[in-house]
């Protein structure tokens, strides 16, 4: 009946994904199971992160790598985009959504999984499960759309003050416990200064600014979060017009303005293209061009956000942010308090002036929030400091 009532709701075709996706792996590991369960676990690793090599995940897998911990644990990467031809000695890479008898075999012996994303649910209770996240904090609600099965035992959290509201958005389990011990992805905030910027352009700007919309349709089965359909596939922006005068705006004040779009958006959606002060990144664009999101995200003078975690992973940084609030009221999802202010430090952007406004105060170092701004960043986040991948590894025990 359950089946019946599945193929009523969201056809074959997406019964047949879900089944070679996601059931034949777990069909594997129980045969596989059968012959290791009572076999001592092996010092192998298994990491997935949100966007394959990026976010938390990635920067794990590079402090990993930096400290030669592949020279006494097996790396096995769960990817859902190409699988690299190289890798470096005793790191191993696998479709995360097509099954396969190795990768399961890993997976049932692993003594530690980690995730960003999808987790790999582990399949021995003497096994460690560690959801990393793919953002510390946000204020659009995920409750319902962030799933922490009940096999995970850690789930890092930015500090106890955000505690009582992410216990609410994961609903974990009773045995799962949430740790502020960091992210590793905010170390590159603290690493040398970089020069992500000069892979899109050689040009020099007076100030760089990246506007980071969240994903509102997309992220897979036809998941749509808005209402709405926006003009351009990105909210405030009405329509061409005002897409170009905002890239006149830019350029009269030696701008750069870097949209990044969601890696998870549907592309289909998005209407804009690069001008001479815009650029525009997508999700393959930004592997094409080896581009590194927090790297870049370094490398600029401020962040326009909206509902994202983004923003508080941008707070690490103590610059100018920005909200964009434009489309709020056709926001399915909703925030996570019905008093946002208290978890926001930077001006509301509900219309193009708005817009206009904060690049202004840009240009001209007019930071009004600088103070609110460092209060919240101490109290979003139990430490700035640029060793979270070091703590990760010493509480994993590696």
């Amino acid at each position: 009946m359950k089946i019946i009532r599945y193929l009523k709701e969201h056809g074959i075709k997406r019964l047949f994904i879900v089944l070679y996706e996601y059931k034949m792996d777990l069909f594997i590991q129980k045969i596989i199971l059968s012959f290791v369960r009572n076999k001592p676990l092996k010092n192998i690793i298994i990491i997935e992160s949100h966007n394959d090599f990026d976010s938390n995940g990635g920067a794990l897998y590079k402090y990993l790598i930096k400290k030669g911990f592949n020279n006494k644990y097996k790396i096995v990467w769960l990817l859902k985009n190409k699988i690299p031809k190289k890798l470096p000695d005793n790191v191993e890479a696998y479709s995360l959504f097509r099954p396969n008898f190795r990768k399961d075999y890993f997976i049932c012996v692993a003594k530690i999984l980690s995730a960003d994303c999808c987790v790999t649910n582990k399949v021995r209770d003497n096994q460690k499960s560690f959801y990393l996240s793919h953002g510390a904090f946000s204020l659009k609600s995920s409750h319902g759309k962030i799933d922490i099965p009940e096999s995970v035992d850690y789930v890092l959290i930015p500090s106890e003050y955000t505690l009582p509201i992410q216990e609410k958005q994961y609903n974990p389990s009773a045995k799962t416990k949430l740790i502020s011990i960091g992210f590793p992805v905010h170390d590159i905030f603290f690493s040398s200064v970089s020069d992500e910027i000069k892979k899109l352009t050689e040009k020099q700007f007076k100030k760089t600014i990246i506007w980071m919309p969240t994903f509102r349709k997309g992220g897979g089965f036809h998941r749509n979060d808005s209402e709405i359909e926006l003009p351009l596939g990105i909210p405030l922006i009405e329509d061409e017009e005002q897409y170009t005068l905002l890239d006149q705006f830019a350029r009269n004040l030696d701008i750069l303005l870097i949209i990044k779009i969601h890696p998870m958006q549907d592309m289909s959606t998005v209407k804009i293209s690069d001008k001479s002060n815009i650029k525009v990144l997508t999700g393959d664009s930004v592997k094409t061009l080896n581009i590194d999101n927090y790297s870049l995200l370094k490398d600029t003078d401020a962040l326009i956000s909206d509902y994202s975690s983004i923003a508080y992973d941008y707070l690490m940084l103590d610059r100018p942010i920005a909200y964009v609030f434009s489309d709020l009221k056709t926001y399915k999802n909703g925030l996570v308090t019905d008093c946002p202010d208290e978890l926001m430090a930077g001006p509301i952007i509900e219309n193009y002036y708005d817009l206009e406004n904060f690049i202004l105060d840009i240009v001209t170092d007019r930071d009004l929030y600088k103070e609110k701004r460092q209060l919240l960043r101490g109290k979003i986040f139990k430490y700035c400091d640029g060793n979270s991948a070091h703590r990760l590894v010493d509480f994993m025990k590696l």
